[in-house]
């Protein structure tokens, strides 16, 4: 269950280092960043409710977590562009891109856990 309260947290955070961007940004950087973190939120808060009893079932929550999993690597991008253009301050960069991080070790972990967990469903 960490892995939904990091993309909470992630999506939470996002949104606020957004708003204080530049307005005339709003649609080329702040948007896309609030939307990739709302979708990885949404992503893990799906595969969470799928709860497998077939291997097409298990495919479907490992579906989401694919989709979350690229959208994070998707936000480290669109994070250094934001960088590069706004210069945030390296400890807000840190603490930022260790929600992320740890996103993706979680995720990533849940998929591992989930491959064992299901190998042996119909």
């Amino acid at each position: 269950m960490e892995f939904i309260h990091t993309a909470r947290q992630l999506q939470i955070h996002s949104i606020q280092k957004c708003v204080n961007f530049p307005k005339r940004y709003t649609f080329y950087v702040s948007q896309p960043i609030a939307a990739a973190a709302t979708r990885i939120h949404e992503f893990v808060k799906c595969a969470n409710s799928v709860y497998p009893l077939n291997r097409h079932e298990a495919q479907i929550r490992r579906d989401y977590l694919l989709r979350a999993n690229a959208e994070l690597q998707s936000l480290v991008s669109q994070i250094e562009v934001a960088q590069q253009l706004f210069g945030i301050e390296p400890d807000a960069l840190r603490y930022w891109m260790e929600i992320v991080e740890k996103e993706i070790r979680l995720v990533k972990a849940v998929m591992k856990k989930d491959r064992e967990r299901y190998k042996d469903l119909p």
